[in-house]
C-alpha cells in the first residue's frame, strides 16, 4: 500500500503515512482518485497498477532523516527540523540534564530522551556530562504545543523556548535556524 498523499510505501495495518503523516486508512487511486482496498493490486476503476507503483523518492539532501523514529505525528502533522544524529540536552536545572533530540514539527516542539542516555549529571557550557549510574533510565518524553509558545530566545549552542514552563535545549547547532522557524511559526497561527 502507499501513502495517497506523498506516494511512500505504508505497511500494512498503518493508520497513518510515517514520511508524511497523513491518512491512509481508505487509500485513493493515484491515477484516477477512487477509494481502493488497501491490499488491491489494480484499481477498479481505472484499472491503475497500485502495485507496479515506484516508491516515492528518498527525502530531499536539505532534510536527511528527518521523522525517521518520531511515530506519534497527527494527521497533517509534520517535521520540520529535528537535531541529527548527535544528542543535545534538555536542561532541567543547573545539576541535572538529560540527553536527546529534539524535533520542530508544524504543531509543536517534541524532546525525546536517547535510550542510552543518563538522566543525572552535570551541564557546563551548553555540554552534559552524563552520570554512568543514572544510564538507560531516563524516559523523558514531552511536547510543547505551538499555540502555547510565547517567545523563543537563541544562544551559541542552547534555545530557551518561553511557554507556560521555560525550557532550555544546549548542545545544538544551528541554533539561530530552530529559533527562526519557532518564531515564524508561532506568528503565522
Amino acid at each position: 500500500m502507499f501513502c495517497p498523499n506523498c506516494g511512500s510505501e505504508v505497511q500494512a495495518g498503518n493508520k497513518f503515512c510515517s514520511r508524511c503523516g497523513a491518512p491512509v486508512a481508505s487509500p485513493n487511486c493515484p491515477g484516477c482518485g477512487s477509494p481502493v482496498k488497501s491490499d488491491a493490486a489494480f484499481c477498479p476503476n481505472c484499472g491503475f497498477n497500485l502495485k507496479g507503483m515506484a516508491r516515492a523518492p528518498a527525502l530531499s539532501p536539505a532534510q536527511p532523516g528527518i521523522a525517521t523514529d518520531l511515530r506519534d505525528l497527527a494527521p497533517g502533522e509534520v517535521v520540520l527540523m529535528d537535531t541529527g544524529i548527535f544528542p543535545i540536552s534538555y536542561i532541567k536545572n543547573i545539576m541535572s540534564s538529560v540527553n536527546g533530540k529534539l524535533y520542530l514539527t508544524s504543531q509543536r516542539i517534541v524532546f525525546k530522551a536517547g535510550k542510552l542516555q543518563g538522566v543525572g549529571g552535570v551541564s557546563s557550557g551548553g555540554m552534559f556530562i552524563p552520570n554512568t549510574k543514572d544510564a538507560y533510565k531516563s524516559k523523558e518524553y514531552f511536547a510543547i504545543p505551538l499555540s502555547e509558545v510565547a517567545s523563543v530566545d537563541s544562544g551559541w549552542s542552547s534555545i530557551t523556548v518561553h511557554a507556560r514552563t521555560n525550557y532550555k535545549f544546549g548542545g545544538m547547532r544551528k541554533t539561530k535556524e530552530w529559533a527562526n522557524e519557532i518564531r515564524r511559526l508561532i506568528q503565522s497561527r
